[in-house]
């Protein structure tokens, strides 16, 4: 049987000390929402005569991560003991902590300011406009052809 711990055993609070992991965190965070700020969003502007555009964009950013720290203690083999109710104990703690982030930014418009009027022209991407297409047929025809065949949908249903 173990000895029970006493107070005097547990490592001592600053063994605990989270204010390194923290700092790093803060850091972390202010630097990653430094790249949703509005000069990510409105580009410089752009004066060719009397014409000034503005290029805009969307801005994604997602983060995570996760610490933990901990203290233990527990029986120390190989050491005799002094007296047949006294265990020798060893105590340590320990932390860490990891994380990631992204960040991605697109072109989505143009602000147009011309001869005291405001325009704004969306960027269109083809290629997500294609993909998104395709997609949607994709699906279209997979429901079709289900309501074409519900035969064969039981029969799958069923695992034959």
């Amino acid at each position: 049987m173990v000895a029970r711990k006493s107070d005097s055993d547990r490592p001592p609070v600053e063994a605990l000390d989270a204010t390194p992991a923290m700092e790093a965190i803060q850091g972390t965070l202010s630097r990653f929402l430094d790249v949703a700020n509005v000069n990510r969003v409105y580009g410089e502007p752009i004066r060719e005569d009397e014409v000034t555009i503005i290029p805009t964009a969307e801005v994604i950013a997602g983060l995570g991560f996760g610490m933990g720290f901990g203290a233990g203690s527990g029986p120390v083999e190989g050491e005799e003991k002094q007296h047949s109710d006294d265990a020798a104990v060893a105590s340590g703690s320990g932390g860490g902590g990891g994380g990631a982030g992204k960040s991605f930014s697109r072109p989505v418009a143009v602000v147009v300011v011309s001869q005291g009027n405001v325009y704004v022209e969306p960027v269109v991407d083809i290629t997500k406009v294609a993909l998104a297409t395709i997609t949607a047929a994709g699906f279209m025809m997979a429901t079709l052809l289900g309501f074409l065949s519900p035969q064969r949908m039981l029969k799958q249903l069923k695992g034959e």
